[in-house]
C-alpha cells in the first residue's frame, strides 16, 4: 500500500466518524435534559392556585382595585393584572377611580376551584335617548346642547359622568320645552329616556 492510498483513505474515514458525531449530537440536542424534565421558572402557569384575572377597559384613566374591601393593586387604562391565590369563595370586587374614589363598578365571583376567573371593567355609562314625540327634538345634558333626533329615532349620550345629569328635550324648531328628567348615573351601565 503507497502513502497515495493511505492519505485518500483517512479523509474518508474522517468524514464517516464526523457525520456520525453530527448525528449523535442532533439526537441528543433536542431531548430534555438527562436529569429530567426542563422547568422554566418563570412561567405563569401553574394550575394549583385560583386567580382572578381584571382588565381595565374603562377608558377614564387608572382604576383602584378592591377585593373583600382589601385594596390589591392600581391598574392603569388598558391594563390587565391578576389577584393569586384567591381562596375557594365568594369574593367582592370593586373598581374605584384612582383620582377621585368614585365608584366605577363591582360584581361577586364565585371562586370554585383552580384556575382563572376574569373580570372585564368596560367603558363609562351611556343613556340610549328614544324620541317618539313626533316632531324633530334637541337634546340638551346639563344645559347643553348635544344633538338633534329625528321622529323615531334612536341616538346615544356616550361616555357619560357618574353622578345626577339633568337631561332636556326641546322642539328644533322654535326651542320650546317638551320634556325633561333627570337620570342618577351611579353604576357602570346603560341607561335610558323615552320621550313621547
Amino acid at each position: 500500500m503507497n502513502m497515495s492510498q493511505s492519505r485518500g483513505a483517512n479523509p474518508r474515514v474522517r468524514a464517516a466518524l464526523g457525520t456520525m458525531f453530527a448525528i449523535f449530537v442532533l439526537q441528543f440536542a433536542g431531548c430534555e435534559s438527562i436529569f429530567g424534565p426542563k422547568t422554566d421558572e418563570s412561567t405563569d402557569d401553574t394550575t394549583d392556585e385560583a386567580r382572578i384575572v381584571i382588565t381595565n377597559n374603562y377608558d377614564e384613566g387608572s382604576l383602584d382595585i378592591f377585593m373583600d374591601g382589601a385594596f390589591q393593586f392600581t391598574l392603569p387604562d388598558g391594563d390587565s393584572k391578576k389577584i393569586r391565590n384567591v381562596s375557594l369563595d365568594e369574593h367582592e370586587l370593586q373598581a374605584k377611580l384612582t383620582a377621585t374614589g368614585a365608584q366605577v363598578e363591582t360584581t361577586t365571583i364565585d371562586v370554585t376551584g383552580y384556575s382563572d376567573y376574569t373580570w372585564t371593567i368596560d367603558d363609562p355609562p351611556d343613556i340610549k335617548i328614544t324620541n317618539s314625540y313626533g316632531v324633530t327634538l334637541s337634546i340638551y345634558l346639563d344645559g347643553v346642547y348635544k344633538f338633534d333626533i329625528q321622529d323615531e329615532e334612536d341616538r346615544w349620550l356616550i361616555d357619560v359622568s357618574f353622578g345626577s345629569h339633568y337631561l332636556k328635550a326641546t322642539k328644533a324648531s322654535d326651542g320650546s320645552e317638551v320634556a325633561s328628567t333627570t337620570i342618577d348615573v351611579d353604576a357602570n351601565k346603560d341607561y335610558s329616556w323615552a320621550i313621547s
